[in-house]
Order: structure tokens, then sequence, then C-alpha cells
């Protein structure tokens, strides 16, 4: 892999482009499984995977901590240290944004129950909170996200992440922008020499499957077409901005920077473990005379050509010996003029301050730009006031109202797809609502809860100070992220309760609990 280090361009000019097709020849395609609709798919694949799918494999090598020092050419000596340690920003910065928007599940809220509860029962049988979290994960990877929303075998609606690396929605070139069909390619290896390609083309109604028995995507084949009900292409893209930039996206420079600064600390620390010895004088390194095996007599055993066998430390030197001995005896050969002897170890002086000082701007810079808040700050701790906290957390506040209106748009199309198929299916009953389901799903309130550490004593306490300020559903819902009962559950809560308590009371005196509003006069005179 050939990588250019902190040099040049990093992406294309046309990495992060979107796919458009004019309106009028898309409703001109007759057939779909023609030659003509088969090369305009193929050409559309062959552009992503040369122009766009580099961009979105180097966001994933940098979320999974392979950063581009892995890949540097220093062109070191072989004996010297050469260390690359990879940073894990990337990871850092997608789980604290996903967290933080998505640690608290999405919620719903619509004045039609019937379709809260089945948006609700949706999302329980479909693990969705697991998926948005997906969702966001790739968001704040890629800049984009993909969902595909379908019907199981058994005829139930499902959703499920696809691969940005292996996904794409062509749009029309109106002003609207509506997606014309949604893309989904995919090889299977069977053996090192076997190897298929598929491809997925999902239409408003229909979904079109090609397949070419070789890893090229070229000589695909018609296979199969399928309908289904979703009135809409149901592969669902979310943008992360309009821009569709990943999270860590615009600070992969300074990443790399961080990189090249630890790694050269360590490469600096091994190289001083590894220090040449430097020795002034004239030590006397040579090699000492011979020693031989004796006999009996002294005289030098012969092997079998004549030779005097050696003893077994006859060829180290002298230089060995000292160092064995952690002693070195220099001099300067009986010479006044020559240098004076003297031995010590070649190194650099590290300036320890200025290289910290470095790599803190370069942190304070990646935390800065991507609007993501230092935990390992002092001041950033628990005991901070709940607006202290605001104010940390303000510039990651403005970006996360950001991504939650585009995650919106994402959502209610999800609702809108499956609601054309729950109306076939009359799943939802809008008896006694003058609005029809898609109406209904318009209203529909998307909430997101940021997931922040929150002082409960300081909470309680503000929430007391709104009793009999707000309503009670309100100050309920407030209290649905403190005890995690939403507002409808714990209102049925205290209705059971209370009636528990009249039954007691009946039971007891022949009257319902006195009221503390008016001294339970009007019960009272209701009984009697």
């Amino acid at each position: 892999m050939t990588i250019d280090f902190l040099t040049k361009t990093r992406f294309g000019p046309q990495a992060n482009e979107v796919f458009k097709m004019s309106a009028n020849d898309f409703e001109n395609i007759v057939d779909m499984g023609s030659t003509g609709f088969i090369e305009k798919v193929n050409d559309y694949i062959t552009s992503f995977q040369s122009r766009q799918l580099p961009r979105l494999q180097e966001l994933k090598r940098y979320y999974l901590a392979d950063n581009n020092i892995k890949y540097r050419d220093t062109g070191r000596d072989k004996d010297r240290a050469d260390n690359r340690i990879a940073s894990d920003w990337a990871k850092y910065i997608t789980v604290f944004m996903q967290g933080y928007m998505l640690g608290n599940p999405i919620t719903y809220d619509s004045d039609s129950e019937n379709l809260l509860d089945k948006i609700n029962e949706f999302s329980k049988q479909n693990g969705a909170d697991y998926h948005d979290g997906l969702l966001e994960t790739d968001l704040s990877i890629y800049g984009r996200a993909y969902e595909l929303v379908y019907s199981d075998t058994n005829a139930q609606e499902r959703i499920t992440k696809l691969e940005p690396e292996q996904t794409f929605v062509v749009y029309d070139d109106t002003i609207a922008a509506n997606s014309l069909f949604g893309v989904r390619f995919y090889q299977i290896s069977y053996s090192e020499s076997d190897t298929n390609s598929f491809v997925e083309v999902y239409t408003a109604d229909k979904i079109y499957y090609y397949k070419s028995e070789s890893s090229s995507f070229s000589s695909m084949t018609f296979v199969d077409v399928a309908e289904h009900a979703y009135n809409g292409v149901p592969i669902n893209e979310y943008k992360n901005n309009e821009e569709r930039l990943g999270d860590f996206e615009s600070v992969l420079d300074g990443i790399d920077a961080y990189d090249l600064s630890q790694s050269e600390l360590a490469n600096f620390q091994q190289d001083m473990n590894d220090a040449y010895l430097v020795l002034i004088g004239n030590p006397v390194t040579g090699t000492a005379e011979p020693e031989y095996q004796l006999d009996a007599d002294g005289e030098p055993l012969l092997d079998d050509f004549g030779k005097p066998i050696l003893t077994a430390n006859s060829s180290t030197s002298v230089f060995e010996s000292m160092k064995k001995a952690r002693m070195l005896i220099m001099d300067n050969n009986s010479d006044p003029d020559g240098p004076n002897p003297n031995a010590f170890y070649l190194t650099k002086t590290y300036d320890s301050t200025g290289a910290e000082a470095y790599k803190k701007r370069l942190v304070d810079d990646i935390l800065r730009f991507t609007f993501t808040p230092d935990t390992n700050d002092q001041n950033f701790a628990g005991t901070q006031s709940g607006e202290a906290m605001k104010y940390k957390l303000m510039g990651n506040d403005n970006l996360r109202k950001t991504k939650e209106r585009l995650m919106t748009r994402g959502i209610m199309r999800r609702l809108r797809l499956l609601g054309n198929v729950w109306s076939i299916k009359n799943s939802v009953s809008t008896t006694g609502k003058q609005e029809g389901l898609y109406d209904l799903i318009n209203d529909i309130q998307v909430k997101f809860t940021p997931n922040v550490p929150q002082n409960d004593e300081e909470r309680v306490s503000q929430l007391k100070q709104l009793y009999g300020v707000i309503s009670d559903e309100t100050l309920f819902s407030l209290l649905e992220t403190f005890t995690g009962v939403d507002a409808d559950t714990e209102k049925k809560r205290l209705a059971d309760e209370q009636k528990q308590e009249d039954d007691r009371m009946m039971a007891k005196t022949g009257y319902p609990e006195l009221k503390p509003d008016d001294g339970g006069v009007n019960e009272v005179q209701n009984q009697d």
C-alpha cells in the first residue's frame, strides 16, 4: 500500500460525490434487465470503487486505529528504531458522539395511541435502539449511513443496516433530489479462484437481482425480479451533514501529526537504550594472545591435521573481556600530546517540555475542531454544576442539533415507508381520526435525549419546583430521564395506587380517601 504521509490532498474531488441521473432518462428505461441499464449500473459501481471507496476504506482504517503512520516510509537504517504508534482518536470521537446522541434511546410522541403502539412494537421487534446506534456510528465514520426496509419471509417489516462501502443511492436531477434507485453490491468467494459478484437494485416498487460468476461486475447478467409494497426506494440514506463528512475526517492530519510525535518519542527512547559507546584514547581492543590446550608436559595438543588446539575462550577480545568485567582500561599510548582517555554514550538531547507542549496543542486542536470535550480535563468533573457542564458541551450541543435534524429526516422517511405497508395491511386503526395514516405519521415527534451525567439531587429539586406550574403529563415526561418510566405508565401507576387506597379507605370507613385540596368535602357530600 502506497501512502502519502502528511503530503498532498488526502482525497480526490469526486471522493464524496452524489450519484445522479436524469429523471426523464430513468422514466424512459423500459427493461431494467436490458444491457443498457446493466452497463449504466456497472458504470456507477466502477466510479464508486475507483473514486469513493478509497476514502471510505481509509476512514474505516482510522476508526480501527490502522492509521497512515503504519505505512509511513521512513527510510531508516534497519538497525535504528522505527516505531509506528497509531492513536485511537477516531474511535474516541465516534464513541463519544454516538453515546452522547443515542445513549438514551429515541422516543416518539403522537396523538394517535394506535400508531404510537405500532411504532414501539416495531422498534422492539427490530432492536431499533441498537440499529440506530449502528447508523450513528457509520455516520460518524463515513459521513453517511444506509438502512434497508424490507419484509421477511413471514411478511413482517424489518430494518437492517447496509455497509456504506457496498451501497449507494442514485437521485434524480430535480430540485427535490428524489431517490430513483438504490444499489447494493457485494462479492462471495468460495475459493481463491472462485468468486461470484452480486448486485441488487431497489426501485420504488421492485427489486432487481444481477449476478456475475467472476470478481468483475462488468459481466453481470439479470437473474430475477421481486415486487415490494413500500411505495418508495427502500434503501434509506442518512447524512451526517450536508457535505457527508465524518466526525473526525477534518482532523486526520492532526491525528497523523500526533502519531508521528508519539512514534518519534518512542524511537528516541529506544535509540537512547541502544546508543553508541564512544571511546576516546587508545584502549587495548585487540585480540589477546591465543591460548592452547596443553598436555601433561605443558606442550600444546595437536588436532588431526597437526595444528595446536585452541582453548574455548582464546578468541575473546580484550574489549569483550573488559565489558564482561564491567570495566574499561584506556590509555593515551604514553603520548603526552595524545587525547585524554574518555568514554561516553552518543545521545541526543530531548526537550521534554517543548515536546509535551506540542502534543498538548495537537490534542487541544483535535478535540476543538471535532467539538469533542476533553473528559480527562481536571475541570471536566462530576462536581461541576449543570450550567458549567452546558458551557463545556456547548460546541458539541450545536453539532448534535444538526445531526439530530438530519437523522430525524431519515427516521421520518423510514416511518413513511413502513406506513405505506401498514396502510395496506390496516395494521394501524385510524378510527376517530380525521387524518389518514400518512398524515398521522407526518405529525410524529421524534425525540432525542442527550446522554450526559446529571446531578440527581439537583434534578429532583428542579422538578419539585415545577410541580403545580406545569401539567402533570409534562412533569412525568421530564421525570422519565430520571426514573426510566414513560409518562403514560407513571400516570397509570399513580391512578392504580389511588384506586387501591380509595378501596382500602372505603372498606375501612365507608368513605373514599379525603382529598387534600378540598378536605374531601365534595366526596363526602356525594356519598351523602
